[in-house]
């Protein structure tokens, strides 16, 4: 054959290939509609649930929790409500030690028994599991906090 006539033959070809690359942009992706008029909205969540299970599984490399990391999750530390700090109700420290008994609520605070001392907690700071109240501190770091506030008052007076 000769060179004009490839060119010709490679022309076509080429003619067609663009041709059929140009109705497949025009007929949409499978799913309807045209390129960049999905709602983006959907897109981003669902990239962001795939990226987000994908880190998961990445990081746990495990693709289905256990058991026991389900228990936990139930039982994991939430900040508490009004409704949960009521008198007669047992604080622990972070670590499941009783730290003592409330004793009243008035305000924004929480008066807790120690069985030493009465101290006001503020309710802000008590957090709440599975178990019952608590607060985010040791109970060693908690009676250091009491002593120290009992020495201010002591030389207030």
């Amino acid at each position: 054959m000769t060179s004009t006539a490839i060119r010709i033959l490679m022309g076509v070809g080429l003619f067609f290939a663009g041709a059929t690359a140009a109705s497949a942009q025009a007929a949409g992706s499978p799913g309807g509609g045209l390129p960049g008029t999905g709602d983006s909205t959907k897109i981003s969540q669902g990239n962001r649930a795939n990226n987000a299970e994908y880190n998961h599984l990445i990081a746990t490399g495990d693709d289905k929790p256990k058991k026991d990391q389900a228990a936990q999750a139930q039982h994991a530390p939430v900040a508490a409500t009004a409704q949960d700090i009521k008198a007669g109700a047992s604080l622990r420290d972070i670590k499941g030690v009783t730290i003592g008994k409330i004793v009243s609520v008035d305000g924004d605070q929480a008066i807790v028994d120690t069985g030493q001392t009465k101290i006001g907690i503020p309710v802000i700071a008590f957090g709440k599991d599975g178990n019952g109240l608590l607060i985010a501190m040791t109970a060693d770091k908690f009676n250091e906090l009491v002593a120290k506030a009992h020495a201010k008052t002591q030389a207030a007076n």
